[in-house]
């Protein structure tokens, strides 16, 4: 078994495909929309990771102190790289507002930034 993809509903769904193809490389395999639905969806994939970003035209504003890890909920996705300083410089350079790196417990390094809607995301360099 292994997880399929994770789901993300957006502010703005045309702004948050671009980030997640610009910053990570992400390709659309995917638009849609369903009977019934007053939204549109899309499933992005990277490797074998996919992403399905809903956006509603009724959405609903969420906020969660993503600091308060005892809170029940998704608190953020983890994205495997290289080498956490390489991609840090890189999106740095694009102008994305990143935390610096820190050492690891469970890896090297890690960092976070958050998508356009503030979903966070975390930066993942393995242990070696």
């Amino acid at each position: 078994m292994k997880i399929h993809h994770i789901a993300i509903s957006v502010k703005d769904l045309n702004k948050s495909v671009k980030f997640y193809k610009d910053i990570f490389g992400f390709e659309e395999i995917n638009r849609f929309t369903k009977e019934g639905w007053a939204g549109e969806a899309v499933i992005l994939k990277l490797n074998d990771m996919q992403i399905e970003l809903f956006q509603f035209n009724d959405s609903i504003d969420k906020t969660d102190d993503l600091m308060k890890l005892n809170v029940i909920g998704l608190k953020h996705i983890g994205i495997e790289v290289d080498s956490v300083d390489k991609k840090y410089g890189e999106l740095k350079d694009l102008g994305v507002d990143i935390d610096e790196p820190k050492k690891g417990t469970t890896c090297e390094k890690f960092c976070f930034l958050r998508d356009p809607n503030g979903i966070p995301i975390e930066l993942y360099q393995p242990k070696k």
